[in-house]
């Protein structure tokens, strides 16, 4: 049961952390990234599974890293979300991938109209805090960790890992 609060405070932390910082930086600090990478490696061996479910989430963060590096290299993934998307990757086993994929699609989705219509809707005047005039005005960048937070938070509670730090797997 401890392991499963560590688990759980340790990875939501982090996660929020990323969200409110690419919020309101449109960046995600390496740091974020990095401490979520090595709760895994900490946390890891204590629900220990086997080799083949190693394999998995090795498989899960080295494929979504290769991934990220691709969509960076297109322009169409910043850095800093590349990064938190495959240190996040490395959590899940291929199944709970999908998932965190399906839920972190279909924030993405929501995030760009809920950004696209306060671009066209909402008055400069009104938007007197930095991080408004940041999210809304810039063309060019759209804060996806708060996307991948989402989809992070939502397969957490299903995934692999958590269930079996908790006794359920």
């Amino acid at each position: 049961m401890v392991m499963t609060f560590i688990i759980f405070a340790v990875f939501t932390l982090t996660m929020l952390t990323a969200a409110i910082k690419d919020a309101s930086t449109m960046t995600i600090p390496n740091w974020v990234s990095l401490l979520l990478l090595g709760a895994f490696a900490v946390c890891f061996p204590f629900v220990w599974q086997g080799m083949p479910n190693f394999g998995e989430h090795m498989g899960s963060g080295l494929g979504m890293f290769v991934l990220g590096f691709a969509m960076f290299a297109f322009g169409w993934l910043g850095g800093g979300d590349a990064k938190l998307m495959a240190a996040t990757s490395f959590w899940w086993t291929f199944d709970d991938l999908l998932m965190y994929v399906a839920y972190t699609t279909l924030a993405g989705g929501a995030l760009a109209f809920f950004i696209l219509a306060g671009r066209k809707f909402i008055p400069v005047r009104v938007m007197t805090a930095p991080w408004m005039h940041t999210m809304f005005k810039d063309q060019k960048k759209m804060p996806y960790g708060l996307a991948l937070a989402f989809g992070a938070l939502a397969t957490l509670p299903q995934s692999d890992i958590f269930r079996y730090a908790a006794g359920l797997g």
